[in-house]
C-alpha cells in the first residue's frame, strides 16, 4: 500500500473496522475542529460538512492534536474509549501498526 496523506489513512483504517468510530481533534486555519469517522466517512461536529463525500472534512495540512478510537456506535455520553493518541508519533507508530503507512 502506498503511503496515503494522514486523514486518508484515518479513513481507511476506519473502512475495515465498522466496530470502532474515530474522533479526532485537529486544528485547521487557526481554528480547532472535532470530526468523527465512521466506516471511511468523515463528518465534522464544529462545522459544516461538505455534501459530497470525495471532499475532505480534514485538509491534508490540518495540525494533528489527539485522536479517540470509540465502541461504535458512537454516543457523546457513554462513549467508551478503546485507545487515545496526544502525538504525531503516537498516530503513526499505530498506523504503521495496523499497516497503513502515512505520507508526509
Amino acid at each position: 500500500m502506498s503511503p496515503l496523506p494522514w486523514p486518508l489513512a484515518l479513513e481507511r483504517y476506519s473502512q475495515s473496522h465498522p466496530q470502532e468510530v474515530l474522533r479526532v481533534e485537529v486544528e485547521s486555519e487557526g481554528e480547532t475542529d472535532l470530526v468523527l469517522i465512521y466506516r471511511g466517512y468523515s463528518s465534522s461536529l464544529r462545522r459544516p460538512t461538505p455534501a459530497d463525500p470525495e471532499v475532505a472534512v480534514i485538509p491534508p495540512q490540518a495540525r494533528f492534536l489527539q485522536l479517540e478510537r470509540l465502541s461504535a456506535p458512537y454516543h457523546p455520553e457513554r462513549s467508551q474509549v478503546l485507545a487515545l493518541y496526544q502525538t504525531w508519533e503516537e498516530l503513526k507508530a499505530w498506523l504503521a501498526q495496523e499497516g497503513i503507512p502515512i505520507a508526509e
